[in-house]
């Protein structure tokens, strides 16, 4: 789950992983957010599925199936009876429905495996005229303000779509010119104060003493400890290179977790075992053999499906998490989990385990501040009812960053067809998905840019009552619970919320030209 690099960046916007499954009854419609579009921009949009085909076709050509059917499922998006794109597949007509008669695209990639960078950079960079042009027709609806603000939104959401390139669709998004993690204006401060944050943490202790976990594991790891973490990495030759910064990272990520929740950071624990214990391996053998002597977790069967499949997960005896990072080009995903880890875990411990959005909204705005990313994947799977991509998605817009997510919140709530927190709090934590986690990170990004004031108050007064609860034995409170008090908190009703955040976000998030 953390372990890509930020050297594959540019291709992980363009070429993120999202599964759309394959099914012969109709596509789905086009994505307009419940927008609604007049007749020269719904055009516009049908005629995306022109660019889309004949993106496939390149894809095709180049044995990245994945691709084509990504760039063919969206094609049936902007135009459901594009008849070329029907061919191609494998589609034929029949009582006036589409019927997949003999899927024609491989589910698989046929292309040399140490060459696939190159090819799918060759893809971008061959599909870019393609795409811009059909951008540009695009934007001239964005740049229209004669057109509701609402519209033009939704063309700016398509021309990102098909060209995450487009720098004065870019702009109006107000991201950065960067190809490969968008970053955003409203972000550009705590660009700034940074490398600030983590200077101010003292040098790290290192660690002598043999810990329970070099027991347990039976070899060495290298090991720091700092006011309030331990920290222990299996990285081979990176481990004592990275092992001084990383230490200093994650204190001054939950420094600046504290801050964004209003609470002052105290002193640390004095015994290690009270501390965050965070540990860091770089092989799935030895992460496996972690889990199974050192992650704390009760049930025998939920360890072994960890070790397998997992890439990173809590342990409890100490408390803290471990991560399977194989990356010894960088650490930037990793920062990116850990920071992200961090406030959660701050979150929870105020709020219980009932409000999820609120502990991953909180974890990536802590994550955009200290690491201007959004790495910290939650997958999900998307249906669109007609092709199997093979877990391909050609079209991520700005991608999974914080200029990418900030669009996807600003287009759901111009459509009001935005999740309330009411909603992310009944939702299932399999359930969450890329656009849910947007929508908790926008929450809580405004959260702490408008009502930062309040979050102090907020989070002492949840951590209170959970305390009494479990003095009492009593159950936590529920995600509903915890939502109702926040908005009492900040004195409004969700009705009051909503049309807040509303305004706040298409104010923020976009300036349309």
């Amino acid at each position: 789950m953390f372990t890509r690099t930020a050297a594959k960046g540019l291709l992980a916007v363009f070429l993120s992983l999202v599964c759309l499954v394959a099914l012969s009854r109709p596509a789905v419609a086009l994505d307009d957010f419940g927008i609604a579009a007049d007749k020269k921009l719904q055009k516009a949009l049908t005629d995306l599925a022109d660019t889309c085909y004949e993106c496939g076709l390149k894809a095709k050509d180049k044995g990245l199936y994945t691709n084509a059917r990504s760039f063919f499922d969206h094609a049936l998006r902007y135009d459901v009876d594009h008849a070329k794109t029907r061919k191609v597949m494998g589609f034929k007509k029949k009582k006036n429905e589409w019927v997949l008669e003999d899927d024609m695209i491989p589910l698989k990639d046929i292309v040399n495996e140490s060459k696939r960078a190159d090819i799918e950079t060759k893809l971008i960079t061959e599909t870019r005229d393609l795409r811009t042009k059909a951008a540009d027709n695009l934007f001239k609806f964005v740049a229209d303000a004669a057109l509701a603000p609402e519209a033009r939104l939704l063309a700016l959401f398509h021309v990102l779509r098909i060209c995450p390139e487009h720098r004065e669709a870019q702009k109006v998004a107000r991201a950065n010119p960067d190809t490969i993690w968008f970053k955003h204006a409203l972000d550009s401060e705590a660009e700034a104060l940074r490398i600030k944050r983590v200077g101010a943490i003292p040098d790290p202790e290192k660690v002598p003493e043999v810990s329970q976990y070099e027991k347990g594991c039976g070899y060495q790891m290298s090991k720091r400890r700092t006011a309030w973490f331990v920290l222990h990495l299996d990285l081979g030759d990176k481990s004592e290179a990275w092992a001084p910064e990383l230490a200093k990272f994650c204190e001054a990520s939950r420094t600046h977790a504290l801050e964004l929740m209003g609470i002052t950071a105290t002193a640390g624990p004095k015994e290690d075992g009270q501390k965050l214990h965070f540990t860091v391996i770089g092989t799935r053998e030895r992460f496996a053999t972690f889990v199974e002597k050192c992650s704390g977790i009760d049930d025998p069967s939920h360890r072994a499906e960890v070790s397998k499949v997992s890439g990173g997960t809590p342990v409890y005896k100490p408390y803290g998490s471990v991560w399977l990072y194989a990356d010894a080009d960088n650490d930037y995903t990793l920062r990116d989990a850990m920071a992200h880890d961090i406030a959660g875990k701050e979150v929870s411990l105020r709020v219980g385990d009932g409000s999820f959005w609120l502990e991953r909204g909180f974890g990536y705005v802590n994550s955009v501040h200290m690491n201007g990313s959004t790495r910290a994947k939650f997958y999900g799977v998307k249906q669109s009812g007609i092709i199997d991509t093979g877990g391909r998605e050609s079209f991520p817009g700005l991608g999974e960053c914080a200029a990418g997510w900030r669009m996807k919140a600003a287009i759901q709530v111009a459509g009001n067809k935005a999740p309330k927190p009411s909603d992310l709090a009944r939702t299932r934590i399999n359930d969450f998905n890329e656009d849910t986690m947007a929508m908790s990170f926008a929450y809580a990004d405004y959260l702490v840019n408008q009502h930062g004031d309040k979050l102090k108050s907020f989070f002492d007064g949840a951590y209170k009552e959970r305390m009494a609860r479990n003095k009492e034995k009593k159950p936590g409170e529920t995600g509903q619970e915890i939502v109702s008090r926040l908005y009492t908190e900040l004195g409004m009703d969700e009705a009051a919320f909503m049309n807040s955040f509303r305004a706040w976000a298409i104010t923020n998030y976009v300036k349309l030209p």
